[in-house]
């Protein structure tokens, strides 16, 4: 039986880092969700639509809409590849397949307690967990068939988003119909009725009524059984309904992404200087002018049901390349030497990612919910970044204090613990000295 691996063995700097950035950068765009009630997409739905919330949606949309998670995925899928990498290298048999996915298969737990117990129906553990166990079965791939097999998936995911739109213009177009039937004073056909309805009920999931959404916080505020009583839905629905129409292809063609980015150098820090300058500059360029023509659309049309579904169709064409374009600047900034010491401390923010994710759920939970402060709906649009920053402040003070003292965030040491199936060693020895790996 092979031993687990020491802690801090081959670290890679550059991965704790940008893993660090992610998570922090995670709860940046699912403040929203924390804190307002189906407003993510649309800044209109609940508040006052002051300047400086229409300001900070804008400036979310442009720069970070989808690329925190899509770091935060692609990185996962290296990090799965690293894990039997080390493993293979040690064994001869199946014991690394055993340990990754009994490793995996935890994931899929946390997920569960992080969306049912601390409330947070935007969990992506679940979703890496499923996806995840997939995985194995592409480790000895090259990169350029990774690479291949991931432009499938992420070509997929917008086929998929094609057929949605496809489906409410059909949808609107018959309600349409029907309702200039009806005021003209002619006899509705047979369906008529029911297209009215169905376009009726589809536009209320874009913008639900001002009633129901009051409703709903109210329950969020009252208690932490009223909340779960409302949020466990949300939760049944993203991991159910949405991850197998969403979730699980985007997820695949990420982590098949970050696989091959490993594989490349890309991910270690081993690329030229030249090759992190083309990412940055060509997923900036292709990222930003497909961002201003979809926030540009959306504006113009008031965030209509309709135009939340046209920027579906070029949604990934934005987000991808500009997660590329972070990726690269991540990179050369870990190369800046006067950078060190703050990309040692995102490191350790990173060595602790899923103890820092999890904590950020609990945060909001007792910040949001009735379970504490009960301010859920009650702050605006750019007042949580306030939240963020606070949130942000601790878990980069904490993350290096807590490694000195420590071997891994406690989820991290739940994890191993799990995974191995025996307690693993927690507190550094007295005469450890701590040194959180710098970036490559």
């Amino acid at each position: 039986m092979s031993a687990p691996p020491a802690p801090g063995d081959d670290r890679i700097g550059m991965l704790d880092t940008t893993r660090g950035i992610a998570v922090l950068g995670i709860l940046m765009m699912n403040i929203t969700g924390f804190g307002l009630p189906y407003s993510y997409d649309n800044p209109t739905v609940w508040g006052d639509e002051s300047a400086a919330d229409l300001a900070v949606w804008r400036f979310m949309a442009l720069f970070f809409e989808g690329t925190m998670r899509g770091l935060f995925t692609l990185l996962f899928g290296a990090s799965a590849l690293l894990f039997l990498q080390r493993h293979t290298a040690n064994a001869n048999d199946l014991r690394p397949a055993d340990l990754y996915f009994r490793r995996t298969l935890w994931l899929i737990v946390f997920g569960l307690f992080n969306g049912y117990a601390l409330l947070w129906s935007g969990d992506v553990l679940f979703y890496y967990g499923f996806a995840g166990l997939a995985l194995f079965v592409f480790r000895n791939l090259s990169p350029r068939r990774l690479l291949i097999l991931a432009a499938i998936f992420m070509s997929l995911q917008t086929m998929i988003s094609v057929g949605e739109w496809l489906d409410f213009r059909e949808t609107q177009a018959l309600a349409q119909a029907a309702s200039a039937r009806q005021a003209a004073g002619e006899p509705l056909a047979d369906g008529d009725q029911e297209a009215i309805e169905n376009y009726t009920a589809l536009q209320a999931e874009f913008r639900p009524e001002q009633e129901n959404l009051e409703a709903y916080v109210a329950n969020v505020r009252d208690s932490y059984a009223s909340a779960f009583g409302v949020l466990r839905g949300d939760t049944w629905f993203m991991q159910t309904e949405f991850f197998f129409r969403h979730g699980i292809v985007e997820c695949f063609g990420m982590m098949l992404l970050g696989m091959a980015l490993l594989k490349l150098g890309v991910l270690t820090g081993a690329s030229s200087t030249r090759t992190y300058l083309a990412m940055i500059v060509i997923g900036y360029t292709i990222g930003l002018i497909v961002n201003v023509a979809e926030v540009r659309h959306l504006e113009g049309a008031d965030f209509s049901p309709q135009a939340l579904m046209d920027v579906l169709l070029t949604y990934d064409l934005g987000r991808i390349p500009m997660t590329i374009g972070h990726l690269g600047l991540i990179a050369l900034l870990c190369r800046t030497p006067w950078l060190t010491n703050a990309s040692r401390v995102f490191a350790a923010v990173g060595q602790m990612a899923l103890t820092n994710y999890l904590t950020q759920s609990l945060l909001c939970l007792l910040i949001f919910t009735g379970a504490g402060l009960a301010l859920y709906g009650q702050l605006a649009r750019h007042e949580l970044y306030f939240v963020v920053i606070a949130i942000w402040a601790i878990q980069l003070i904490w993350s290096p204090l807590w490694l000195q003292h420590f071997r891994y965030g406690p989820a991290e040491w739940l994890w191993r613990s799990a995974t191995y199936w025996r307690w693993q060693p927690l507190r550094r020895a007295p005469a450890a000295t701590t040194q959180v790996s710098a970036p490559t």
